[in-house]
C-alpha cells in the first residue's frame, strides 16, 4: 500500500510538470521496487486514470461547457469543441501505434526523435523568453491547425521520456496562446488520452487489479487535483518559457543517455 501510494503521489505531481510522468513512475517502480519493465510501464499507464479524475474535478466548468456546446450544435461545433475533438483524434492516430509498438520504436528511433524534439523545444523556449509577453489567443480562437499540432505533440508523448504536458503547452505557447488558456487546453486534451492509456493498461496482464492499485489511483487523483490548482493559480505570473526550456533540456539529456546505452 505504501509503495502504491508513493507511485500515485509521483504520478499526481509529474503528470502536470515538464517531465515524463511515465518515465519517472516506471523508473521508480523498476529500480526501487524491483519489478519488471513491462509491469512498471503498465502500472504507470494505469495511474493515468487517477489524473483523469483530477482534471474532471479541477476543470469541471470547462468540461460542462464543452459538453453543452457539443450537444447544442453537434453539426456546427464551436472552435473550443472542435479543438478537443480534432486534437483527440490526431493524438490517438499518432500515439496508439507508438504505444502498441513501443519497444521497437524506442529501440530504433527513440533517441533521435527525443533529441530533435528537445532541441525544438529549446528553440521555442528561447523565442518565448525573447518575446517576454504572454500570448493573447484564447480557447475561442483555437483553430484546427492548433488542434492538429497539439494532437501530434500529445501523440508523440507515448514515447518514453517525452512530457505530454510539456509538449502540448509548448506547442500552444508557440501558437501565441495565453499561458493560462494553454494549460486549460492541454489539461482538457489529456482526458481522452489518459482514459485510453489507463484502460489499455487495465486490459493487459501486467497490472494486478488489487487494493493497492486502486489506492495508487486515488492518491494520483487527489495530488493531481492539488497540482493543477497550484499551476492554474500561478499561470499568469510565471513565464512558461522556462517551463518549456526545462522540458527541452530534460528531453535532450534523456536522448543522449538513451543513445549511449
Amino acid at each position: 500500500m505504501l509503495e502504491a501510494a508513493l507511485l500515485g503521489l509521483i504520478q499526481g505531481i509529474t503528470e502536470w510538470l515538464p517531465v515524463s510522468s511515465e518515465g519517472v513512475v516506471t523508473a521508480v517502480h523498476t529500480f526501487a521496487f524491483d519489478s519488471s519493465l513491462d509491469e512498471a510501464v503498465a502500472f504507470s499507464l494505469w495511474l493515468h486514470l487517477g489524473t483523469v479524475f483530477s482534471v474532471l474535478l479541477a476543470l469541471r466548468g470547462e468540461i460542462v461547457q464543452v459538453a453543452r456546446d457539443a450537444g447544442a450544435s453537434p453539426l456546427k461545433p464551436t472552435r473550443f469543441v472542435a479543438f478537443v475533438v480534432v486534437g483527440t483524434l490526431v493524438s490517438g492516430a499518432v500515439g496508439f501505434p507508438l504505444l502498441v509498438g513501443l519497444n521497437e520504436v524506442s529501440d530504433r528511433f527513440g533517441a533521435l526523435a527525443m533529441g530533435i524534439v528537445g532541441v525544438l523545444m529549446l528553440v521555442t523556449g528561447g523565442v518565448q523568453i525573447a518575446g517576454r509577453e504572454s500570448g493573447v489567443r484564447t480557447r475561442g480562437d483555437a483553430s484546427l491547425i492548433d488542434a492538429a499540432l497539439t494532437g501530434i505533440a500529445q501523440g508523440f508523448a507515448a514515447l518514453p521520456g517525452l512530457s505530454r504536458s510539456g509538449l502540448t503547452v509548448a506547442v500552444l505557447l508557440a501558437r501565441n496562446v495565453d499561458r493560462r488558456e494553454a494549460l486549460v487546453l492541454s489539461f482538457l486534451l489529456s482526458v481522452p488520452a489518459s482514459l485510453g492509456a489507463g484502460f489499455y493498461a487495465a486490459l493487459s496482464d501486467d497490472v494486478a487489479m488489487s487494493g493497492s492499485a486502486f489506492v495508487a489511483v486515488a492518491v494520483a487523483a487527489v495530488v493531481g487535483f492539488a497540482t493543477i490548482r497550484a499551476l492554474m493559480a500561478v499561470a499568469e505570473r510565471v513565464n512558461f518559457a522556462y517551463f518549456v526550456m526545462a522540458v527541452g533540456v530534460s528531453i535532450v539529456a534523456g536522448a543522449v543517455w538513451q543513445g549511449l546505452r
